[in-house]
């Protein structure tokens, strides 16, 4: 009988606090067919899609608040390394902060009063991507999910 209760207790308890925790974020994962690249974002942050581009190279989401979200491959360019990404993007773009190893890189910083941030991971002749960008006044939303959001970035690693 005691065990019972216990477990009653334990449900009650499970439920209650079920009820106390905020609803969780419907996420999307969105793949793209002609290079496979994938990644996975938070729905309510980034309702509203693009219209896809003509050349299916990825798709891209916005927010009513300004925010962005891009994922797409593209072609890797003769010499370009996860370096020469670091390099170009500084040359048009206050870069704060960038990580990089051998076949992936990370870069972000503030482009005409934005932030962003950026992940690139190269498959062979391929290089794939997820960017956020925001507005700074939206930081507090955003720069807590840069992180999770771009880590699900994913190439098929035979391309």
């Amino acid at each position: 009988m005691r065990l019972r209760r216990l477990s009653l207790a334990a449900a009650g308890l499970a439920f209650a606090c079920s009820l106390a925790s905020p609803a969780l974020a419907e996420d999307v994962t969105y793949r793209n067919e002609r290079f496979g690249t994938s990644a996975t974002f938070p729905a309510e942050l980034f309702p509203d899609q693009l219209p896809a581009p003509t050349n299916g190279d990825g798709l891209g989401w916005t927010s009513p608040e300004g925010a962005e979200l891009f994922i797409y491959a593209r072609p890797r360019q003769p010499g370009e390394t996860p370096r020469t990404v670091v390099r170009d993007r500084g040359s048009v773009d206050d870069v704060t902060y960038d990580r990089s190893g051998r076949r992936w890189v990370v870069v972000s910083g503030y482009r005409d009063g934005r932030i962003f941030y950026e992940r690139y991971i190269f498959r062979g002749d391929l290089v794939h991507s997820v960017s956020i960008r925001y507005p700074e006044s939206l930081r507090d939303t955003y720069d807590p999910l840069v992180g999770p959001v771009t880590m699900t970035l994913r190439g098929p690693s035979g391309s």
